[in-house]
């Protein structure tokens, strides 16, 4: 079906996904496959293991394996990986995925739109959890391009919010975006748009109503209900992708936030 259709015959994917802090997670291919694939690890460790190299991917690193290279990937034992996968083919395939065979750095800043592209990732894929209707199947792949060019071309990407943000505030906010699985400080979140702590705290409570760590942790918990909409993730599993460590204190931000507890939310 996608293979005959003119609009999308170029660029589609044959599968995606995530897998969350996936231990023992394990493929080895001996002749490769017919797609290319990339892997975009987000937390952890893993190692990519080709027929010539082994690399370790570590956070904040994507790999894109080409069409028929035999390999191998794994998570760390001690410290597995969270992994967005998605295997594509077509003709402009092999065009635009560079480079090849080699970790490449996306380095969490003011201006990384990592939340964009994840937003990307969970569009498709939640799509395509819809089934594969004829229209289905052409949205997803028309946007694919996109969202494989937000990795192969980094600093084009990367300059709608160079140009965009300029203010300390929604530079702050596009931060905290970037690291909603993270822990910070008033000072480290003050430090990244060069203010004092109490120069910075002051001009964000004025510009939103919220001090810049309640406005943090709101963030986190609106994280936390998508991910509770689109996922099946655990209550530990969705507190652990927002950057709380203690369940129990992520139940009570939540219910603060939200009038009910993370259990409640997902049955309503």
């Amino acid at each position: 079906m996608v293979k005959d259709n003119p609009m999308i015959s170029d660029l589609y994917t044959t599968d995606i996904g995530y897998y969350p802090h996936a231990g023992h997670h394990f493929r080895e291919r001996t002749k490769g496959i017919e797609q290319f694939i990339l892997i975009y690890n987000t937390q952890g460790l893993g190692v990519i293991k080709t027929e010539k190299s082994s690399f370790e991917l570590a956070p904040d690193h994507f790999f894109i394996i080409p069409a028929g290279v035999p390999h191998a990937y794994y998570a760390d034992s001690g410290n597995p990986w969270s992994i967005y996968w998605i295997h594509f083919a077509g003709n402009k395939a092999r065009q635009i995925s560079k480079p090849l065979l080699q970790p490449v750095f996306i380095e969490r800043s003011k201006t990384s739109r990592i939340n964009d592209r994840i937003g990307l990732f969970s569009e498709i894929f939640q799509n395509l959890e819809r089934g594969f209707s004829i229209e289905t199947l052409e949205y997803v792949n028309l946007c694919l391009p996109r969202l494989l060019a937000s990795f192969t071309y980094l600093e084009r990407y990367r300059m709608v919010n160079e140009q965009i943000a300029k203010d300390p505030v929604d530079l702050s906010i596009n931060f905290m975006l970037e690291n909603l699985s993270c822990k910070f400080r008033l000072s480290e979140l003050a430090h990244v748009v060069n203010l004092s702590a109490s120069h910075y705290s002051r001009l964000f409570l004025s510009r939103t109503g919220h001090s810049p760590i309640n406005y943090f942790i709101q963030l986190k918990i609106q994280h936390s209900c998508k991910l509770f909409d689109s996922t099946n993730l655990s209550v530990v599993e969705v507190a652990r992708e927002a950057g709380f460590d203690d369940q129990f204190y992520f139940s009570r931000q939540f219910r603060k936030v939200m009038g009910m507890s993370p259990r409640e939310f997902r049955r309503r």
